[in-house]
């Protein structure tokens, strides 16, 4: 019963997480693509490796609590080009084959990566030590 409660209590932390570098990732979308002029695939790419950045940080002490070591930044790298390639291939299938906007394209790549991500990091980055 404690480690559903600790998995759960860390999903919600995560989430939390989550939700900051979300605003900071769209943040950087709408300024690199409609400020900067750039294209949106582009922009996402630019923004997601920014948005990661911030995650490692917050995800290692506030949802794992844990301390960085170059395991931990191999593996969450390792993660968050896992997601980085999912959401460019996300936002590329939206934009480029569907003719959708861009924004259609965020809002399917923030519903499928956090948890991919999360699942991950739980059970790979951070699993506990032996």
């Amino acid at each position: 019963m404690f480690l559903r409660q600790e998995f759960i209590v860390k999903f919600f932390k995560y989430s939390f997480v989550g939700i900051i570098t979300t605003a900071i990732y769209f943040l950087c979308v709408f300024l690199i693509v409609e400020l900067g002029r750039f294209e949106p695939v582009l922009g996402s790419a630019i923004a997601f490796v920014v948005m990661t950045v911030f995650s490692f940080i917050l995800n290692v002490r506030f949802t794992f609590g844990s301390n960085i070591d170059r395991q931990k930044v191999w593996r969450f790298s390792v993660v968050a080009l896992i997601g980085f390639l999912l959401n460019i291939l996300l936002l590329y299938l939206v934009v480029h084959i569907l003719h959708l906007h861009y924004l259609i394209g965020e809002v399917v790549t923030i519903l499928v990566i956090p948890t991919v991500n999360f699942l991950l990091n739980n059970y790979w980055t951070f699993q506990r030590e032996a």
